[in-house]
């Protein structure tokens, strides 16, 4: 059963969920670059974002992704379950690839996961199921950052800082609004077992 806190019991266990989320230069895992992503546990206030610009590898060569890839792997391993916005159709393929593509373990392959489009496409009937509908729908006061598609240019073949600080603000901006509309949703989510939230 889903437990109104930050954690939920499976077999005598307290399982760890995470809220993510990752911003890319593009759609496709073959074509893009990941800049950064942030990730935070629910029973706490603190987010942690893992941006590229951090690494040794971002000025002289972004598409050696490694390390930062390697770097987020390890942050999402902590989490039992991992609530994302789209996360089945997007975030889970996108990082699978580039885990691929480095030799490394894909962490989100078989982690348990909460899609609350998925979930709102499922249990209610809206015209559209982005986090920013959701969060105008739903009246939650933390709303999404504006961001210029600019920025992500400007970030990923320019390495400007300022850019990637504004890529990163978004990023965690949108794991708060994120994390309200899960809270609202659970009502339509039920229990959560080894499928994670597809029911």
């Amino acid at each position: 059963m889903v437990q109104r806190n930050e954690k939920i019991l499976q077999k005598g266990e307290l399982m760890e969920i995470g809220i993510m989320d990752l911003e890319t230069s593009g759609f496709y895992a073959d074509n893009s670059i990941l800049l950064c992503a942030s990730i935070k546990s629910y029973k706490h206030k603190h987010i942690t974002t893992i941006r590229a610009d951090q690494f040794k590898t971002w000025k002289t060569n972004k598409t050696d992704e490694r390390l930062v890839i390697e770097a987020i792997a390890k942050e999402l391993d902590k989490y039992d379950i991992l609530v994302a916005h789209n996360g089945e159709w997007f975030d889970k393929g996108y990082f699978n690839a580039k885990c691929i593509e480095f030799g490394i373990e894909p962490v989100l392959r078989n982690k348990k996961t909460i899609d609350p489009c998925q979930i709102s496409r499922r249990h209610m009937r809206l015209g559209r199921n982005s986090l920013a509908a959701l969060t105008d729908f739903l009246r939650i006061k933390v709303h999404k950052t504006p961001i210029e598609l600019l920025e992500w240019r400007k970030a990923s073949h320019d390495s400007n800082k300022k850019s990637m600080d504004v890529i990163a603000f978004h990023c965690e901006k949108d794991i708060l609004v994120l994390e309200e509309v899960y809270i609202r949703l659970l009502k339509l989510i039920g229990d959560i077992n080894t499928k994670g939230s597809f029911r």
